[in-house]
């Protein structure tokens, strides 16, 4: 036999070899990614928490949160003041009022109460506020305008602003946490920016509907959260999955509460 000869056998040997040997593997498109997340946020075992994270996104900015803070000082100049750095000074008690809230939900929401009646209790709270803001700036009072943007924004420092956040650590598992929590925060962030032009829109041409309707919208949050949102505080993963399953009106059927994940 020559060095330089091929046998019939070394043929068959690679031909043999490569029949087994895999194929390179194709990496996955942008689209059939997209459409693999898609169903698994909103049609998966976790898809309860998903909804009910995106619900508070919303409901934390289009309750008017951010703007009531933004505008604060042109609702004083709405209703006659015209000192601008008197405005300032006054509106500078609603930053207070937020950090008194923050300060008294760090003791509440692990301790005594617990993250949903926090929640519920500040969406009440808020849709009180922006009735009496509204009456405020109907009657032109600069007092009781201060006084209902500061008690509204201590009614959110106490509930949503932080609450939120902590909900987002605690009702998904590590699979789809990270796609999961940028989702919300995204939908959190966009919806802070159309609140905050509503807001300017209805504080110029809307007369009292600008209070009352996000008086309306943190009605609907208190509620959103009765119904959708389950307490979290001192439950395991796999207890508030379960509980996610029997609320709100999206049932999880019962193959997929077997894919529980941990």
């Amino acid at each position: 036999r020559h060095f330089g000869s091929t046998s019939a056998t070394d043929v068959e040997l690679t031909g043999a070899q490569s029949q087994q040997s895999p194929a390179p593997s194709q990496s996955p498109t942008f689209g059939a990614t997209l459409q693999a997340w898609y169903r698994e946020l909103f049609h998966g075992p976790e898809k309860n928490a998903v909804r009910a994270a995106l619900g508070l996104a919303i409901f934390n900015q289009f309750s008017g949160s951010t703007a009531i803070t933004n505008y604060a000082v042109e609702v004083l100049r709405e209703i006659g003041m015209t000192d601008n750095k008197k405005a300032i000074l006054l509106s500078s008690g609603i930053s207070f009022a937020k950090l008194v809230g923050i300060v008294v939900s760090m003791f509440l929401v692990d301790s005594v109460v617990g993250r949903r009646p926090l929640l519920i209790g500040g969406g009440l709270g808020m849709s009180a506020m922006m009735v009496l803001l509204t009456v405020g700036i109907e009657i032109q009072s600069i007092p009781l305008v201060i006084l209902a943007e500061s008690l509204y924004m201590l009614s959110f420092a106490v509930s949503w602003a932080g609450i939120f956040w902590v909900l987002m650590s605690e009702i998904f598992s590590m699979r789809i946490k990270a796609v999961a929590v940028s989702l919300a925060t995204s939908v959190l962030f966009a919806g802070g920016a159309i609140a905050n032009i509503l807001y300017h829109v209805l504080l110029k041409k809307g007369g009292p509907l600008f209070g009352l309707f996000f008086a309306l919208v943190s009605l609907c949050s208190a509620v959103f959260v009765y119904v959708f949102v389950p307490e979290t505080k001192g439950r395991s993963l796999k207890e508030v999955q379960r509980l996610f399953e029997n609320m709100g009106f999206v049932r999880v059927n019962e193959s997929e509460g077997q894919r529980l994940i941990n």
